[in-house]
């Protein structure tokens, strides 16, 4: 019998590493990364069938879905979006696919921001491997990728839109509000009206228009179904009930704001509008509420029926005219016993003054100085209540001087000269 021989350093290092190498597992071979096909029909296709929202919904009431930019096959879906300039086959993680899908609204929710991260993580994860498949590169897109409604009206009913017509058609008027409607002015109310009441009055979300929006909806105060009866509207008109009685005169400037929004939120979350052509013209003037408020005193026998409307222009002392822009206007009843015409003041701007109206919306007030006011008399046969006026214009006023926000003192002008 032959004698074991020790073994020699060297071979026994590596018959140790072989041993330890057989007891602990050698190390696995490096994953196959899965492919691009796999990544779609286990991730995306997915959402390609479902009937939920996706985070596009934050951003859009009406004409985007996810599943707009999918189609039924993989080599489909990637030609579409390569044709539309949505995928960067060089640097895939700056795709723009995947930027549409990042943006976010200021306002979101943990549900739906799981929801983004989800698909973002999808897109990107396939885009990332999909690029690398020549085959993919050279497909020819079956179909163009068209959503169900133009972009016209999609644009329309971006929320961030909707919710800028929202502040300078509701928002803007809510100084009318506020005392009876804020929890931050109504709580002096509570002992005489109760918890509960002053609570379910309170629909002003504080600093906040997009929470107020979606409150008015769910309490009821905004009628999807008929705008034109939503107690929003109504109320302050003087149409139906309100605590605070009328607010502002049915059918005059401030009624116009609220029914234009009203009916054109209404037709953005009913889906009737389907083409560019059915979408209302925007405004050619924005109206914003001040603080300040207008008195005519002395009114004259003939316009004592009221209601009335003055409308502000002022001296253009360069032209040495009148301007042709108006500044601001008032409306409201007559005191005819007191025979006295007082009213908040709104400021207006022209739409197409890009600084005029960025201005009105960081602080609306008329400034001093020289005005003409024109003063109309509504000839509608049911007063108060009509809907539609007939302004007939009775005469002009000229003043001047500072003029202070506040109820009191206003700003206060002597109408007798109307009667002349």
């Amino acid at each position: 019998m032959i004698a074991a021989r020790p073994l020699q350093p060297a071979i026994a290092v590596i018959v140790a590493v072989q041993l330890l190498g057989s007891l602990v597992g050698a190390a696995p071979p490096a994953a196959t990364p899965e492919p691009s096909s796999q990544i779609f029909e286990r991730r995306l296709a997915p959402i390609l069938k479902s009937q939920d929202s996706s985070s596009c919904t934050q951003c859009h009431f009406a004409g985007v879905e996810l599943r707009d930019y999918l189609q039924q096959s993989e080599a489909a879906t990637f030609a579409a979006l390569r044709q539309r300039g949505l995928i960067d086959t060089e640097k895939p993680e700056r795709s723009k696919i995947l930027e549409f899908i990042a943006r976010r609204p200021e306002n979101s929710n943990a549900l739906m921001e799981k929801a983004r991260e989800t698909e973002l993580a999808a897109f990107r994860d396939w885009l990332t491997v999909a690029v690398r498949n020549p085959e993919l590169l050279s497909a020819k897109p079956a179909s163009p990728l068209e959503t169900e409604l133009p972009v016209e009206v999609i644009r329309h009913a971006r929320r961030d839109r909707v919710l800028s017509s929202f502040v300078d058609n509701i928002w803007s008027e809510l100084g009318r509000c506020l005392n009876c409607h804020s929890p931050e002015r109504n709580r002096n109310q509570i002992a005489k009206r109760g918890q509960e009441f002053v609570d379910s009055i309170s629909w002003i979300v504080p600093r906040d228009p997009a929470a107020t929006l979606e409150r008015l909806v769910a309490d009821g105060d905004i009628d999807l179904d008929q705008p034109e009866s939503s107690p929003l509207l109504t109320k302050p008109a003087g149409l139906t009930e309100h605590g605070g009685g009328p607010k502002f005169l049915a059918g005059g400037g401030t009624y116009d704001k609220f029914l234009a929004f009203l009916k054109d939120y209404s037709a953005i979350r009913g889906g009737t509008y389907r083409k560019a052509g059915d979408i209302p013209k925007p405004p050619g003037e924005l109206a914003w509420l001040t603080e300040q408020h207008l008195k005519l005193t002395d009114l004259p026998q003939g316009v004592l029926a009221g209601p009335l409307k003055v409308e502000l222009f002022p001296w253009d002392e360069q032209a040495k005219a009148w301007s042709s822009q108006r500044a601001g206007f008032a409306e409201g009843p007559v005191n005819a016993q007191q025979r006295v015409f007082q009213s908040m003041v709104s400021q207006t701007a022209a739409a197409s003054n890009a600084a005029a109206v960025t201005e009105l919306r960081r602080q609306p007030r008329l400034a001093a100085g020289r005005y003409l006011a024109r003063v109309w008399i509504d000839r509608s046969p049911d007063g108060r209540t009509a809907t539609e006026r007939h302004w007939e214009r009775v005469g002009e006023l000229e003043f001047s001087g500072d003029w202070p926000p506040g109820y009191q003192p206003p700003k206060t002008v002597s109408a007798r000269a109307l009667g002349h």
